[in-house]
């Protein structure tokens, strides 16, 4: 496939990608104000992305809910799922799937029913009693109450936690029994109340555990042997005791393994590269032969300017998308976040892999293909030979204790820097017509 018939396809998949795209982003329905309320006979058949300083849902959405605000209320019944954000997030409604909450304080109401998960992170976060979670409940935040029912698991890292209603399955937590004392003001004068949680990790009468009850904390907790037949009690991360047993599990033998895993995805990157593309390899080497220390210099530019380029084309994206919503035209805002988000991330994954896998193969076949020369100049040619030999002696210098680190750096620097030079080449380059073949009379 010569380079524009390629060039010719990938527009065409994009076009194609556009148009499949452009109803999907327009299938949707926003709403926005200072308080938004959706009376409990209102129905509405498709997805809702609400911003406002109050949203009010008392009806029924046939689709997700997407909400942001000061106050978030849902009472009513959302078929799909619900992602909200705000000062005061309450979930009092039935949920068809997952729930994704984040706020200062995040409450799942008596009336909530929850079909699968429920993501929650706040300064408080509360399941209140009659509330059902068919799935499992995840919780990160200062302190957390669990007075509902959660079919499924129980995960919590939070500075203190009561827990009053039952779990189906398995509880792990991790909670702070320093005895700290927490306050609304500790998170901001405007944090909304919630409940007073007392220190540490605390249960309730009802409280149970069906299966296995894992906390973390510096001291034991005798109460737990009540709530669940299956306790397991671990210490903290920087705890004494567990840092050497941890400092025993990193063995040489472990650290040997390490070594051999990269050097193996070395190897399998590195010769699939060689077979598909290995203009990628022989040119950038090619260029990093040629001129070694501006590679060095442009390549370090690069490794500063890359991450710096992708944080601004992310803000560029919100801001974009943002001002398509205040103008009211939702189908391009849905159509900017859906072009925008899967081109970052494919930016994303080039960036990695340029960075973890092909400035590696292209230093390590400039430096297989000079050890050829010296002991088998027939086989100097051949980019396969070379690539192999150059990955395996340099996978064995990468896993060399700090020098290993120092010279991968240096790899890096070197073979991002001939990339970029060979890009910039090519784009300078103008096109020149082939040469005509004499035809022989």
């Amino acid at each position: 496939m010569n380079r524009k018939t390629r060039i010719i396809t990938l527009l065409g998949l994009f076009l194609l990608a556009l148009f499949i795209s452009v109803p999907v982003a327009s299938a949707y329905e926003d709403r926005s104000g200072e308080r938004v309320v959706i009376g409990a006979d209102e129905v509405i058949d498709d997805d809702l992305f609400v911003g406002a300083e109050e949203l009010i849902m008392d009806g029924t959405i046939n689709g997700d809910l997407v909400a942001m605000g000061q106050t978030v209320i849902i009472n009513g019944k959302v078929t799909g799922s619900v992602i909200a954000g705000g000062s005061d997030v309450t979930v009092n409604g039935e949920v068809g799937h997952d729930v994704f909450a984040a706020g200062a304080v995040v409450t799942i109401g008596p009336e909530a029913q929850i079909t699968h998960n429920a993501y929650a992170m706040g300064a408080g976060v509360e399941s209140q009693s009659g509330s059902q979670i068919g799935g499992s409940l995840l919780i990160g935040g200062g302190q957390g109450l669990v007075s509902g029912d959660i079919t499924n698991d129980l995960l919590v890292g939070s500075g203190r936690l009561r827990l009053e209603g039952t779990v189906g399955r398995n509880a792990n937590v991790a909670v702070d029994t320093s005895g700290r004392s927490y306050s609304p003001t500790y998170y901001g004068p405007d944090t909304p109340s919630m409940p007073s949680i007392p220190a540490g990790l605390t249960f309730g009468s009802d409280a149970h555990v069906a299966g296995q009850f894992e906390y973390v904390s510096d001291q034991e907790v005798d109460v737990a042997n009540s709530v669940s037949n299956d306790v397991k009690h671990t210490l903290p991360p920087q705890d004494e005791q567990l840092s050497r047993e941890l400092a025993q599990q990193n063995s040489t033998s472990s650290y040997v393994f390490d070594a051999l895993r990269r050097l193996i995805a070395l190897l399998l990157v590195g010769l699939l590269v060689a077979w598909l593309a290995p203009r990628w390899i022989t040119g950038p080497a090619e260029k990093l032969l040629a001129r070694p220390l501006p590679s060095l210099g442009i390549g370090l530019v690069g490794l500063v300017a890359a991450p710096v380029v992708w944080v601004v084309a992310f803000g560029v994206v919100i801001v974009v998308a943002v001002v398509f919503g205040l103008l009211s035209l939702g189908g391009l805002t849905g159509l900017t976040l859906l072009a925008g988000f899967p081109a970052l991330g494919l930016a994303f994954v080039v960036i990695l892999f340029v960075l973890s896998y092909l400035c590696q193969a292209i230093v390590a076949y400039l430096g297989g293909r000079w050890i050829l020369g010296r002991i088998s100049p027939e086989w100097r040619g051949n980019i396969y030979v070379s690539l192999l030999i150059g990955l395996v002696i340099l996978g064995l210098l990468l896993a060399v204790p700090f020098a290993g680190g120092l010279l991968q750096f240096l790899v890096i620097l070197a073979g991002l820097g001939a990339i970029i030079l060979v890009v910039i080449q090519s784009r300078r380059a103008p096109e020149t017509p082939a040469a005509e073949t004499p035809v022989a009379v």
